[in-house]
């Protein structure tokens, strides 16, 4: 369910058509534009026992599927460097890549906020990402790419991701509206747009808050919240 980042799921389904899926994945960009998103959905593509290879897209109802949605995949691993930033937390994971997946095609660590670890740590992983595993891959996101050591970044693929377009933003707060049974006009949804700066998660927070206030909604209700 990815919106404005046409061009990156391009690349991604195409990789995966032609059974050419990276080792290792950086996905850089702005708060709330998809970066974890892709994470679990390219999870999901590698791990999805009913892949259709021409479609590229995770049936959602295989036991893969459903486990990686439900955050409870034992070989799909997310993990916060903002609170694992030290050197025996990389040690773990480099100790965990060995064993075979349990029950995925794949296994998946997926490092969010990855510019937090510290130096120490990225060395450990640097061994790791140099000769991975073929069962292994890595997809690390990231707010600050210009914090990674440029050894890491050369055995990534890179990713960076745009700021979603205003006009993209606008019809998805339309259509989530419409599926929570709210009433919104499109001069509203755009307003609201306009002030998530292109981060789909602060459209939703906006909304959120609008939502509360009654419906239908009214311009002035979303001018007053904002």
């Amino acid at each position: 369910d990815i919106i404005g980042q046409d061009e990156t799921c391009e690349i991604i389904k195409g990789s995966v058509k032609l059974n050419r899926v990276a080792h290792a994945y950086l996905l850089s960009g702005t708060r709330g534009i998809g970066k974890t998103t892709i994470a679990r959905i390219l999870s999901k593509i590698v791990n999805c026992v009913n892949l259709v290879s021409d479609v590229v897209e995770p049936c959602g109802e295989c036991k893969n599927c459903k486990s990686i949605d439900e955050g409870n995949n034992i070989d799909v691993l997310e993990i916060d460097a903002a609170s694992k930033t030290g050197v025996s937390d990389v040690r773990e994971i480099i100790d965990n890549i060995n064993y075979k997946p349990v029950s995925a095609k794949k296994k998946i660590f997926i490092i969010d906020e990855v510019h937090m670890l510290s130096k120490a740590a990225f060395n450990a992983l640097l061994k790791t990402l140099e000769e991975p595993p073929l069962d292994v891959i890595f997809i690390f996101a990231t707010t600050e790419t210009d914090k990674i050591p440029l050894t890491i970044l050369s055995r990534c693929q890179r990713f960076q991701l745009r700021r979603v377009d205003l006009d993209d933003i606008s019809k998805y707060l339309m259509k989530i509206s419409q599926k929570e049974g709210f009433k919104i006009d499109h001069e509203g949804c755009n307003l609201i747009a306009q002030s998530s700066e292109g981060s789909v998660r602060d459209a939703l927070s906006i909304l959120d808050n609008v939502l509360t206030r009654g419906n239908p909604i009214k311009i002035d209700v979303i001018r007053s919240v904002l």
